[in-house]
C-alpha cells in the first residue's frame, strides 16, 4: 500500500506539480526562487513522512533542536529516506544538496527537482571535474552568504550495516575552507535494512526511525579542518551507539528482527 499511495504522490503532486506550478512561478518570480524552493522542499518532505507514517507505518523520533539558521548540516547515510529527514531537520534557509550525477536526468520528480534547487552534481570520481569544483565552490558561496542550508552526507553511499563509514573528505574540507557557517549533525538509525528499493519492498514497513540533532558547533580555523572533521566523525559515531544502547529501542529493534 505504501508504494502505491507515494507511487500516486510522485507521479502527481511531485512531478507534475513540480512542473505546472513550481517552475512557472520560479520562472515568474526568479528573485523568490530560493523561497518558492524551500517551502517546495519542506512540503515534499512533510508529505512523503506522512505517506510513510499513514501507509507504511513507519514512525520517526526526533530529539534535538533543528538548525532555523543558515548551517552546514551533516548527516549520516542509511536509508533512501535520509534526504526527507535531512530536507526536515533544515528549517533555515533552502536546502541544497550534492547529489550524485546520475540522478541528474531521467528520474521523474527527482531530475527536475534537482535542477530546480540548483543542487551541484558530484561524481564522486577519485579527482573531481572542473563542473564539479565549480558547482561546490558555488554551492560554498551561497552558504557563506547565507542564502542556503547546505546538507552532506560525508560517508558518499548508504551503509550495509548501519555503522558510520570513514568520510569522504574532499567536499567537506572544501566547504569547511570557504565557508564559516555553523555546523550541526543528525544522525538517524533504524533503516540501514532498507537501503535499496528491493530491501524497502521487504523491510520498510513498521519501521522505528530515531534522529538526533546536535549542534551549532562553530566552523574551525582552515589549520584545524581535519582535526575537526576527526572529530565530527567520532561524535557521529558516538551518538549513533547512544541511539543503539537506549534499552527500550534495542529491545525493540530485536522483536522486529526476530518477526
Amino acid at each position: 500500500m505504501f508504494f502505491v499511495a507515494y507511487s500516486i504522490f510522485t507521479l502527481t503532486l511531485f512531478d507534475l506539480g513540480q512542473r505546472l506550478v513550481i517552475w512557472p512561478a520560479v520562472l515568474l518570480f526568479p528573485v523568490k526562487r530560493r523561497a518558492i524552493v524551500r517551502r517546495w522542499l519542506r512540503f515534499l518532505a512533510n508529505g512523503s513522512l506522512w505517506i510513510s507514517r499513514v501507509f507504511g507505518g513507519v514512525r520517526v523520533n526526533w530529539t534535538g533542536t533543528p538548525p532555523t539558521e543558515s548551517c552546514l548540516l551533516v548527516m549520516n547515510h542509511q536509508s533512501l529516506l535520509d534526504i526527507t529527514i535531512s530536507v526536515k531537520a533544515a528549517e533555515g534557509p533552502q536546502a541544497v544538496i550534492p547529489t550524485r550525477e546520475r540522478y541528474g536526468h531521467g528520474i521523474p520528480g527527482i531530475s527536475s527537482l534537482i535542477k530546480l534547487g540548483q543542487f551541484p552534481l558530484v561524481t564522486q570520481q577519485a579527482r573531481a571535474t572542473k563542473a564539479e569544483v565549480a558547482a561546490l565552490l558555488q554551492a560554498a558561496k551561497d552558504l557563506a552568504n547565507g542564502e542556503t542550508t547546505l546538507i552532506i552526507y560525508p560517508e558518499g553511499h548508504r551503509t550495509t550495516d548501519g555503522n558510520i563509514q570513514p568520510f569522504m573528505r574532499s567536499g567537506l574540507k572544501l566547504l569547511l575552507s570557504r565557508a564559516q557557517r555553523p555546523i550541526y549533525y543528525v544522525v538517524s538509525d533504524g533503516l540501514w535494512h532498507a537501503r535499496t528499493i528491493k530491501e524497502t519492498v521487504h523491510s520498510f514497513a513498521n519501521s522505528s526511525v530515531d534522529v538526533v540533532i546536535r549542534g551549532p558547533f562553530a566552523a574551525p580555523a582552515k589549520e584545524n579542518i581535519d582535526a575537526f572533521i576527526d572529530e565530527l566523525e567520532a561524535n557521529m559515531a558516538r551518538t549513533l551507539a547512544e541511539i543503539r544502547h537506549q534499552p527500550s529501542l534495542a529491545a525493540e529493534r530485536e522483536v522486529r528482527a526476530v518477526g
